[in-house]
């Protein structure tokens, strides 16, 4: 179970939307001996970004950047095209029982893909948790009512957004938003990561007209491609990678996503300069 589904709540003026990941989750934690809470938290990001892009049209681009002072140093996701994701943490070991998050900053960045359409928020962290650090930043940059709810069970990773459209900021939305933000509260992660969306939504919001729609899969990108890599190497520029060659034989680039290392010899280097195809490089 790897997608994300939206839904509304007729007449009550309010989007929602539905993320559940499994080996999609798995496969971008999989590059590094994550300890389990930031497996959690990265998991957490992952979901986030994804919900965040449910609410954009188009092929929209966000990202997800935690800078803190706590154990977690950087925490980095990536959602393109809403369902291709990819994300990495840097952290310290610490106690086990110590909370990752110390005092930071939430970068959230969001591309709709349009002219001046590069949206940019910048929020301090103001909990231990990532979803009451989002809610925060929806309600300072795009006062927005939001209520996100992530839950995770070692092998699942989930999310559900709740959100007010835009236009329906009148008392009774605001009524209904309360009331269906405090019933979303009350869902268990295995409910969230397990139930079916067109079970798990009429038990959450029961007495509600719902209106779910298709599910999309989410996959896992790191967008390392031979393609991308090329261009690396051609902007270190020739005098650069004639010293890197001179000095170690190889020019490396290493993926801080997917933890690969990428070496390219000097026929390599010569190709790419050339624009001609070359040879793969060796993977380390």
């Amino acid at each position: 179970m790897n997608e994300v589904q939206t839904f509304v709540l007729e007449d009550s003026g309010i989007r929602g939307a539905l993320v559940r990941l499994e080996e999609t989750w798995q496969r971008v934690v999989a590059a590094y001996d994550y300890p389990s809470d930031v497996r959690a938290l990265l998991g957490e990001g992952i979901v986030s970004a994804v919900l965040l892009a449910s609410g954009l049209k188009a092929t929209p681009s966000v990202s997800l950047q935690l800078q803190g002072e706590g154990p977690l140093k950087l925490l980095l996701v990536q959602c393109t095209d809403g369902r291709r994701v990819r994300g990495m943490a840097t952290f310290k070991s610490t106690a086990a029982d110590a909370p990752l998050l110390g005092e930071g900053r939430l970068v959230v960045n969001l591309d709709t893909g349009k002219p001046n359409g590069f949206f940019q928020g910048i929020v301090p962290l103001t909990s231990e948790k990532l979803d009451e650090c989002l809610e925060s930043y929806f309600a300072r940059s795009e006062q927005l009512d939001t209520r996100l709810v992530l839950r995770s069970d070692g092998q699942r990773v989930a999310g559900l957004l709740l959100q007010v459209l835009p236009g329906h900021g009148e008392e009774r939305a605001v009524d209904a938003f309360v009331a269906a933000a405090a019933c979303a509260a009350t869902v268990s992660a295995e409910e969230l990561t397990q139930m079916p969306a067109e079970d798990l939504l009429p038990k959450l919001f029961a007495g509600r007209s719902i209106r779910l729609f298709a599910a999309h899969p989410v996959a896992h990108d790191c967008r390392c491609t031979p393609e991308r890599l090329a261009g690396v190497v051609r902007m270190l520029g020739e005098d650069e990678l004639k010293n890197l060659l001179a000095e170690q034989g190889h020019v490396e680039l290493k993926c801080e996503f997917c933890n690969r290392a990428f070496r390219y010899d000097d026929v390599q280097v010569a190709a790419i300069l050339r624009g001609t195809p070359q040879a793969s490089s060796a993977v380390h």
